[in-house]
């Protein structure tokens, strides 16, 4: 049995009381082991599980945003042993303290202790060379095998069982005396069609699975074709009672969608997965930005992922775009750097390809300058010198621009959550105090202050940002993806 101790962070998550060969921990609702949402933002809402495999437990990463740590390590897959401390997350993340114990395990949740069961890591005994195969072994040998075939095809006949018979008597040909040779293969045979016998009832059982799982690929299949249908509605619509009375509408509908997905992935897991991530490669490309930043969303809205198509599109096929690129290049390891060193993910950095093309020279209408496309009043905010007499103009200087819109950025972030990083993008271009406006106007509706109604998503479909930020944000989004799949877009 385990045990986890928090010594930091805010674990929440119940465990089973049935051992269990896999445990999930992150912020998820899913996980049997729960971080709070709010406050352990480092944590991916799946970041990590804890395996029972070959009698040993290994700790192993699933794709966190900001990795797994054991003993200050980082690390993808690692044997634990007792005592050792677990980070989820950068530094900041929770940490745990992992234990095997005799008998019952605890986990402990906000100081409950709540069982965690799981079989105890042995050492494995000495090697013993193994005894000479005899009838008895192949035949249960061959009984596997025939099974994960049967089970492969679906319960039905896998048209392996002959091979797989004549092959295990050729070895019982091998191992046994010639004398012993019409004995052992009644033993084969009379082993082998016990197993087949069985397969009548689980060919039922995997029948009815399956049947299971078509009924709620079928429910959500009409879930989604509702949440199309309104989607589309409200991309036509501008009436705003309409448009609150359509989104209250999805947001329901998106809830049974995804209750439908956790009903699959307690039936087949795989299945689940395969279903999450369905769509296309620009739904994968987006999904994965998003999961940078724990800002995953169920549904994109159809006419953000046309914008953002036409932006590529646009982009790549622009005069200009190849030095744009090789000035990205150029300065890429400096902005990786300042923003890394504030925990920003890279993709932020594509701020100044929408701004300036990466240019430290370039001037807007406005007298924005410099790569980041600083205001002068906001570039002394950030202790930027700014004085025109004395010809003085940090905006134009790469490091202390970067370091500035790193500043600036993690900000944004700061006030209006890492999970809303479109949001704090939005403000770039709006102005946070524009961006503000648009929040304390929510907040004054019923629940306008809850997380939901300060989304980005909730707020590009009621229309309640300007149209310029509105396609920033695409903008953003697909200079991104171009930059990181230059080959693909014939940058390299």
């Amino acid at each position: 049995m385990i045990r986890l101790t928090h010594l930091t962070g805010s674990l929440q998550g119940t465990a089973s009381m049935s051992p269990k060969a896999v445990i999930r921990i992150g912020r998820g609702q899913d996980c049997d082991v729960r971080f709070d949402a709010q406050h352990d933002t480092k944590v991916s809402t799946h970041h990590a599980e804890i395996r029972f495999e070959n009698g040993l437990y290994v700790v192993v990463d699933v794709g966190s945003t900001n990795g797994t740590f054991v003993n200050g390590k980082l690390v993808r897959a690692h044997e634990l042993r007792s005592g050792d401390k677990i980070v989820f997350g950068a530094q900041g993340g929770p940490e745990v303290r992992f234990d095997i114990e005799e008998g019952f395990g605890n986990l402990r949740t906000n100081g409950i202790a709540e069982p965690l069961q799981m079989p105890i890591a042995r050492k494995p005994p000495p090697a013993i060379p193994p005894p000479t195969q005899s009838a008895t072994t192949l035949a249960r040998e061959a009984q596997v095998r025939i099974s994960r075939a049967r089970a492969r095809s679906g319960g039905r006949s896998s048209g392996q069982t002959m091979f797989i018979m004549d092959d295990t008597l050729k070895k019982v040909e091998a191992v046994t005396h010639r004398k012993d040779r019409k004995k052992a293969t009644r033993i084969v045979l009379t082993i082998v069609a016990l197993s087949l016998a069985g397969f009548g009832a689980l060919g039922f059982v995997i029948q009815q699975k399956n049947k299971q799982i078509e009924q709620i690929l079928h429910k959500k299949d009409g879930l989604d074709k509702q949440i199309a249908r309104i989607q589309l509605d409200m991309q036509l619509q501008s009436d705003p009672d309409k448009l609150a009375s359509l989104e209250d509408q999805l947001t329901a509908l998106t809830g049974k969608a995804q209750d439908a997905i956790g009903e699959l992935a307690k039936k087949d897991r795989s299945e689940a997965q395969k279903l999450e991530e369905s769509g296309d490669e620009l739904d994968r490309e987006i999904r994965r930005i998003l999961g940078k930043f724990n800002a995953q969303t169920y549904l994109v809205p159809p006419i953000f992922k046309a914008r953002l198509k036409h932006y590529i599109d646009r982009t790549v096929h622009q005069a200009g775009t190849r030095a744009i690129y090789r000035r990205k290049q150029q300065y890429w390891p400096l902005i990786v750097k300042e923003f890394s060193a504030l925990g920003l993910p890279e993709e932020m950095g594509y701020v100044a390809w929408q701004e300036s093309g990466f240019d430290p020279l370039a001037e807007s209408g406005a007298k924005a300058r410099g790569m980041w496309q600083f205001m002068d009043f906001r570039a002394r905010e950030f202790g930027m010198r700014v004085d025109a007499k004395r010809g003085l103009d940090d905006r134009t200087d790469v490091l202390k621009s970067t370091r500035a819109a790193a500043r600036y950025l993690a900000n944004l972030l700061a006030e209006f959550g890492e999970d809303s990083f479109m949001l704090a993008i939005a403000s770039y271009n709006k102005g946070e105090n524009g961006m503000r406006r648009v929040l304390h106007d929510i907040a004054q509706q019923p629940g306008g202050f809850r997380k939901d109604k300060r989304d980005f998503w909730h707020l590009y479909r009621l229309k309640k940002l300007p149209e310029e930020t509105l396609e920033y944000v695409p903008q953003i989004l697909a200079a991104a993806i171009i930059g990181n799949n230059p080959k693909k877009y014939g940058l390299e």
